[in-house]
């Protein structure tokens, strides 16, 4: 027979790494836990007690405080709205628990804390069916987490998102100059030229490899692990048609001809973008690239440390005033050319000016709605819709062995 005590114990134990509250909503409706759902419900942290959130002191994606103050804002017509307007109707509830009553905070929005609202619901449901509503916002915060790991594209190009799969985009021209114009003649303002260019957003998509056995075994930890995964290889997508896209479009190259192939490269790129009028902010490199610019005693004296540091530690500031991103092998699959920097020929990394290159998301990563995902997790699955252009391919060099 288990207690409140071995229930709390367990939260704790799951709390200390990952996202808690994903993994505790795990442990009281998978029926093979060992804890039931009402015991957890009591383990259950209260909102507005940062002291029973101590244990997320070793979490480092987590403060204490912070969760402990978390809210939640339910509008009529959500999941959530009907169980905190039940929930608001009940006293007993409130002296058994510890938590606050949601409250009226406005027209008809219902407020309460995050986790009062979790252990309300926990202990006022005998089956998982409530507890889905609660576990889908969750699923999908692990399934990002996992994306932000491998994030990179989103940072290093300029990220439109359209609601349409097919369609274009407008752009300004390049290169404006003002007229000059006589004493008391009017200012023109139609001068301006617009072209456009068109994308068409692909989809990719993954589900978990979650098996029977990690469900009968309540498998916690690497359920997690593997929600995780299909947020990393959504978020691998989007890279791969970004890089391939950066690498295969550049119209502008420089090419080392096997000489000063570190901080001369990025520095010959530089000037190849900048000859054409554009200002270089970013450059992103391949793994072989990066150990020969680690390689080049130079790096010290152009990073603005003007020490070794940057040599030992793999870090430096923007180099040249160039912001420095790393993509792996992996990331590039296109046939048009060979990323990497070991052979002649190969493009080892490439410059540019981060505006004229666009990453087109149709919405965002998304997670399939199932009626029951805590039963159904062998069929969760992230998808997404992307697309990557240049507005001016000639803002961007690459390097050449």
């Amino acid at each position: 027979m288990t207690t409140v005590t071995e229930a709390r114990r367990r939260l704790q134990q799951h709390g200390k790494s990952g996202n808690w509250r994903f993994k505790g909503l795990m442990l009281a409706a998978l029926p093979n836990s060992g804890v039931s759902m009402r015991e957890v419900a009591r383990a259950w942290p209260s909102s507005g007690h940062p002291s029973q959130y101590r244990f997320l002191s070793s979490n480092s994606k987590y403060d204490p405080v912070e969760e402990s103050e978390r809210k939640i804002v339910a509008q009529p017509g959500d999941e959530s709205f009907r169980l905190l307007r039940e929930f608001a109707g009940q006293s007993g509830m409130s002296k058994t628990l510890g938590a606050k009553k949601p409250t009226n905070i406005g027209g008809h929005s219902l407020g309460s804390g995050v986790d009062d609202y979790i252990k309300r619901t926990l202990f006022a449901t005998s089956t998982p069916e409530e507890v889905d509503i609660l576990f889908r916002e969750q699923l999908l915060d692990v399934v990002m987490e996992g994306a932000q790991r491998r994030q990179i594209a989103r940072d290093a190009a300029d990220v439109i998102t359209v609601d349409t799969r097919k369609g274009d985009i407008p752009v300004a021209q390049d290169q404006t100059f003002a007229p000059l114009i006589r004493e008391g003649a009017a200012i023109r303002d139609d001068d301006e030229e617009y072209t456009t260019i068109p994308y068409e957003t692909q989809k990719f998509g993954l589900g978990a490899r979650v098996t029977d056995e990690m469900t009968r075994h309540a498998m916690i930890d690497v359920i997690e692990r593997q929600i995780q995964y299909v947020g990393e290889a959504a978020e691998n997508a989007i890279n791969r048609v970004w890089l391939n896209e950066l690498v295969d479009n550049a119209q502008n190259n420089f090419d080392t001809a096997g000489t000063d192939q570190g901080v001369a490269a990025i520095n010959g790129a530089y000037g190849e973008v900048d000859q054409d009028d554009f200002v270089p902010d970013t450059f992103v490199t391949h793994p072989e690239f990066r150990t020969a610019l680690f390689d080049d005693e130079n790096i010290a004296f152009a990073n603005r440390a003007g020490t070794d540091d940057v040599i030992r530690e793999r870090v430096f500031d923007p180099l040249l005033g160039v912001e420095h991103y790393g993509a792996s092998d992996s990331v590039y699959d296109s046939s048009a050319n060979t990323w990497g920097y070991s052979a002649d020929g190969e493009y080892g990394a490439v410059v540019y000016d981060r505006a004229s290159i666009h990453v087109i998301l149709e919405n965002d990563i998304e997670v399939k709605d199932y009626e029951d995902p805590i039963r159904d997790l062998q069929g969760v699955n992230a998808r997404v819709n992307v697309d990557a252009v240049y507005s001016q391919g000639r803002a961007a060099s690459t390097i050449e062995f």
